[in-house]
């Protein structure tokens, strides 16, 4: 019974609390609206989620809990990847490794390297970065290197962590003064490397930027 216990309790601490719930809540919306002739069942349980607002201001931790289950099934069903907090990542537990994508608000998007995170979360990476799904495909059929300079130019903040832990990172010098180096403050990493780029110049991957280490 204790073992029990001890696992609920720890898949209890992966649900994100309210204020980060209605964070996805938002974002699944903004993704319905731009992509109206997507998977009709994943599209009816969208639509009957709580609005953002909602969560944040009246749910009880476990409305959350239950809210939780969607918002996991219908992220996962999109992305192709569980939904991965930030909380997880400031804690950094052992099992956090690979490239990752996060957005202002916090929100991640995981994958086996940024290019594939972009192609498979095409859709809600051009609603969440306000970038039209016409401009993305253009940019697909180009080499990686430029839709990933895309995606960061429009304010994404790339991530990578190695297997011991080291952490990089690499984005503009408007998404770093304005949200990242804040958020990377809080990150529990021993080695963390910030790599500003410079949007005028050519973009070759992690081999470009400005190291900035924290």
């Amino acid at each position: 019974m204790r073992i029990y216990k001890q696992a609920d309790k720890k898949k209890d601490e992966r649900i994100p609390d309210g204020e980060t719930l209605a964070l996805y809540i938002k974002s699944l919306k903004l993704y319905l609206s731009d992509n109206p002739r997507m998977d009709s069942g994943l599209a009816d349980l969208i639509s009957k989620l709580p609005s953002d607002r909602q969560v944040r201001q009246n749910f009880s931790k476990q409305e959350c809990k239950l809210i939780y289950q969607t918002l996991e099934y219908v992220w996962s069903k999109i992305t192709g990847s569980p939904i991965v907090s930030e909380k997880e990542v400031i804690k950094a537990p052992e099992t956090l490794s690979g490239s990752y994508i996060m957005l202002r608000n916090g929100l991640l998007l995981s994958g086996i390297n940024t290019y594939d995170i972009i192609r498979q979360n095409i859709g809600m990476i051009g609603s969440l970065l306000g970038i039209s799904g016409m401009t993305l495909q253009e940019y697909l059929a180009r080499k990686p290197e430029e839709i990933i300079r895309l995606v960061i130019k429009n304010g994404a903040l790339r991530l990578f962590i190695s297997q011991d832990k080291c952490f990089y990172a690499q984005c503009s010098s408007d998404t770093y003064g304005e949200w990242a180096r804040d958020k990377i403050r809080k990150l529990d990493f021993k080695n963390k490397i910030v790599k500003i780029i410079d949007l005028n110049s050519v973009f070759k991957g992690w081999a470009s930027g400005i190291v900035v280490r924290l």
